[in-house]
């Protein structure tokens, strides 16, 4: 129930975000230009390069709340919370500091590559990941409610982000400043910081004195030290390390290896497929809490193969849909000023029906052995989307990173995993099976 509720949700979000991304790649590429856009699109990727921003120890509050017989009175838990809290700051002022080094040594320029041709990019980049720094701080939020099983509420926030970006980035636009021209992804970065405050102070209201009482010692871990939560952590980190890897890296380089054009193409491509993305991993999360609580009672009747074929077969038919009205959907878009052809959208397609499938197959795998294993593929895979994007852009263009991960996805985790659940049924399911 809690995954339609959680579907549902972000139809309705994903429908509005949607449309504010389109509004928004349309403002910027019209009354900025294509240059602008893809400096934009390249800003607003940042945070999925450090998407482990809690080195993966997230996974002990979220396992820790669902299986938790009172989350106000759980002291162990509060004890995780604060453990994971310190790591998210600590975190937090690391990349404060590669991101002022990036600043005074001209660096931002670089890893921007092609992306970066407009004025002020690195003071730009700066401050939009400064922001960043900031809404990490308040990132236990999205944990805790998703261990409550409040997925829905998580994702009714998040659809928030995009009408606010938006606006900003109207607002920043209607003076007409050419200087401000530069700083429009600073609205995403805005947009998010605000609904992580807002959404922290959700998580409060519904785990009652958790939260408040891991921030009143957060800063004494002498006197109030924390507990083990790395033998969950590195297993996840490798997990979380090889999204930004696969998915956001390769933006980077074909940014070094294309030119600005191909660069806002696939952000123009990708902000209709990465919504559908958006929308697979929501409704996906939420069978995590979902199969470990069922696991834990011995209660799973059905295990991933069918969710993981729904989910193929929506993105498939979201695909074909794309593919039909794409002339029109991008011409909208762009205005246009950039021709997103179909084998860009088959290939985005590709990738993401990929994904979809692969979803349910790692929450399915989600208890301590099955996060261990996953490390292994998911590096294997993160590896070889990074290799295999070098090789591809020259040839392919945009298509390479799509190519590339779509290649690495069914190779190195989605056949493994299917390998793995059906060699490991009696665990996995919780019960033996005669």
């Amino acid at each position: 129930m809690i995954a339609l509720w959680s579907t549902l949700a972000r139809v309705g979000t994903m429908a509005v975000s949607l449309v504010c991304g389109i509004l928004t790649a349309r403002l910027a590429i019209t009354q900025g230009g294509v240059e602008y856009y893809a400096f934009l699109s390249l800003l607003v990727a940042l945070p999925s390069l450090v998407s482990f921003s809690d080195l993966g120890t997230g996974a002990v509050v979220v396992n820790g709340i669902a299986t938790s017989k009172d989350v106000r009175a759980d002291r162990h838990l509060e004890r995780q919370v604060r453990t994971v809290m310190r790591i998210m700051v600590i975190f937090a002022g690391g990349i404060a500091v590669v991101n002022t080094v990036l600043l005074l040594t001209g660096g931002w320029y670089v890893v921007l590559g092609s992306g970066a041709e407009v004025p002020d990019a690195g003071l730009a980049a700066f401050v939009c990941v400064s922001i960043f720094c900031l809404t990490i701080c308040l990132g236990i939020w999205q944990r805790v409610l998703l261990g409550l099983g409040r997925n829905p509420v998580v994702i009714l926030l998040q659809g928030l982000i995009s009408p606010l970006a938006l606006f900003v980035v109207w607002a920043f636009l209607a003076t007409g400043s050419e200087a401000l021209k530069s700083y429009l992804a600073l609205g995403s970065f805005l947009a998010t910081f605000t609904v992580a405050v807002i959404g922290l102070l959700v998580a409060i209201r519904s785990s009652g004195p958790l939260i408040p009482r891991a921030l009143r010692v957060l800063l004494s871990p002498r006197r109030h030290p924390g507990v083990k939560v790395m033998d969950v952590g590195w297993p996840m980190m490798a997990q979380l390390l090889s999204s930004p890897l696969s998915m956001a890296l390769p933006r980077y380089i074909l940014a070094q290896l294309a030119t600005g054009v191909a660069v806002a193409q696939y952000g123009v491509a990708g902000q209709v497929f990465f919504a559908l993305q958006a929308l697979v991993a929501a409704a996906g999360v939420t069978l995590w809490p979902h199969f470990a609580k069922a696991r834990a009672n011995g209660s799973i009747r059905r295990g991933p193969f069918l969710a993981s074929g729904l989910f193929g077969a929506m993105i498939v038919t979201a695909t074909a849909v794309i593919l039909a009205i794409g002339p029109w959907l991008f011409g909208i878009i762009s205005d246009g000023e950039l021709e997103i052809t179909p084998d860009i959208i088959l290939a985005f397609g590709l990738m993401i029906t990929l994904q979809a499938v692969l979803y349910p197959l790692g929450m399915f795998m989600m208890d301590r052995p099955g996060i261990r294993f996953q490390v292994a593929p998911s590096l294997l895979m993160a590896a070889s989307t990074v290799a295999l994007t070098y090789v591809l852009v020259p040839v392919f263009g945009v298509n390479g990173p799509l190519l590339a991960n779509a290649a690495s996805v069914m190779v190195f985790q989605i056949i493994p995993y299917t390998v793995y659940i059906l060699r490991n049924r009696d665990r996995l399911y919780g019960v033996p099976v005669g």
